[in-house]
């Protein structure tokens, strides 16, 4: 996926380079048909650069003077130009981004991504992901006062509590990562607790720190990965190889038989092999969790070296119904 973006983003800001000559050229036509005096101006400036450069060659002459020379004369440019009705930079190289000049790299020698190159990479990454465009799922946005703030029956705490506990704890999740003190996460809980937006906001998070992070629907995840298992291509490959896979509501797809246990133990059997992190929520309690996709998986999950639980609990926010994980 992170190639298939790059790729993406690279064929933009070519597009956006061409824009930007086409825009030029368009700038110096107008200028020629409209101010024949400021086009001499700028030809003037033109065999200026060339005719240095070529006496130069010829060691006939040398630089000395050639940028004040060259200053003074776009100098009385600007002020031709702003005299007409112009703006000052009209017949200035066009950029988008005038760090990098829309090549999306600073630097001479080793070249490092610009800062418009890695939030339009974000923002890509970010709609691939379903992601809100409003970015309302944020730590930033996390209220605590939606969650009721008396003790959960046969608790000694509250949800408001519970939840602001488990924020802190998804929050220092995102910002160690890699270095986490555990690889994997799950969330268990009902609906309307909170877990799809703990997830959401950790990936805003990670994505904030260029970390590579797939969210996807448990429903999805299952059709990739039974696509990959009856056509025997690579469609799932994106599953197994994202640094920070994010399975959302896993438990509400539909079980096949010997395919979806099968494959699910897989693919975090392969990524747990290879120190991937995977970060789950499931409206299922452990026992029904272990029932569905039995002992085999749910052991991949309550290693508590490797995977840290979450068990959300208290009143769905959403309706107000009272409900427990």
């Amino acid at each position: 996926m992170r190639e298939e973006l790059l790729l993406e983003l690279e064929n933009e800001y070519e597009q956006q380079r061409i824009r930007n000559e086409q825009e030029e050229a368009l700038r110096k036509e107008r200028i020629r048909l409209e101010q024949p005096e400021i086009y001499a101006m700028t030809k003037e400036r033109e065999n200026l650069i060339f005719g240095t450069l070529r006496d130069i060659l010829n060691r006939k002459a040398d630089t000395e003077g050639l940028p004040e020379k060259m200053e003074a004369l776009s100098a009385q440019i600007r002020v031709k130009l702003t005299e007409n009705g112009f703006p000052a930079d009209y017949l200035a190289p066009v950029y988008r981004c005038p760090v990098c000049k829309d090549t999306g790299k600073t630097g001479d020698l080793i070249k490092e991504p610009c800062e418009c190159y890695k939030k339009a990479y974000q923002r890509k990454l970010r709609e691939k992901i379903g992601l809100t465009r409003d970015r309302k799922e944020t730590f930033e946005n996390f209220d605590e006062n939606v969650f009721p703030n008396e003790n959960i029956p046969g608790q000694e705490f509250s949800q408001r509590e519970l939840m602001n506990h488990y924020r802190r704890i998804c929050e220092e999740w995102a910002d160690g990562y890699p270095n986490a003190r555990c690889r994997d996460l799950l969330l268990t809980g009902g609906t309307g607790l909170g877990k799809t937006f703990l997830l959401r906001a950790m990936a805003e998070r990670l994505i904030e720190r260029d970390v590579n992070v797939l969210i996807i629907s448990a429903y999805r995840m299952i059709e990739m990965l039974r696509k990959s298992y009856f056509d025997n291509d690579d469609s799932a490959s994106e599953l197994m190889d994202v640094d920070v896979l994010m399975i959302d509501d896993l438990g509400s797809e539909p079980l096949m038989q010997n395919i979806t246990v099968e494959q699910l133990f897989n693919l975090l059997n392969e990524r747990q092999g290879r120190g991937l992190s995977t970060v789950i929520s499931t409206n299922l309690e452990m026992p029904k969790f272990r029932e569905r996709y039995t002992e085999r998986v749910a052991s991949r999950l309550r290693d508590s070296m490797n995977c840290k639980v979450l068990s959300l609990m208290g009143k769905d926010i959403r309706t107000g119904g009272n409900q427990r994980a």
